[in-house]
């Protein structure tokens, strides 16, 4: 996939972070059909119509449970075996990775955790046939 869709893609993704109401890690993500065109963005927040009291929104666990991932978000507005690539701000959780390969993601890109809280799972990517790679300088 050429250089110029991969910072498109982390742009999109960067660009969706900043709507999630998340106190402690807004995540943003982007799908992209193998020619660049775009087929999915999203960001983590709840379900349509769940708002959270102000205990919830404070309460980390509680709120992680009513909590739909990003790259969840992304790959519902795509097809299955439409989008190519998906780009993350932070590392996919397993069940996020699982969900892209059944989605036929081929490639995810993604930029490192600060606080190691998330880590990339290369093994997970690899036994589904999925390129991850970290990317870990700002893209200008």
């Amino acid at each position: 996939m050429k250089h110029k869709w991969v910072e498109l893609a982390m742009r999109l993704a960067e660009a969706a972070a900043l709507t999630s109401n998340d106190k402690y890690h807004k995540v943003g993500s982007a799908a992209l059909r193998k020619d660049g065109s775009v087929c999915g963005v999203g960001y983590n927040g709840q379900p349509p119509g769940i708002e959270l009291n102000f205990k919830e929104l404070y309460d980390r666990d509680y709120r992680r449970i009513l909590t739909v991932h990003a790259e969840s978000n992304a790959l519902a507005y795509c097809k299955p075996e439409e989008p190519h690539l998906l780009a993350t701000t932070l590392p996919p959780c397993d069940r996020c990775i699982v969900e892209a390969a059944r989605y036929g993601v081929k490639i995810i890109v993604c930029r490192p955790c600060k606080d190691d809280s998330h880590v990339p799972n290369f093994d997970l990517c690899k036994r589904l046939n999925i390129d991850m790679k970290v990317i870990r300088l700002e893209i200008v």
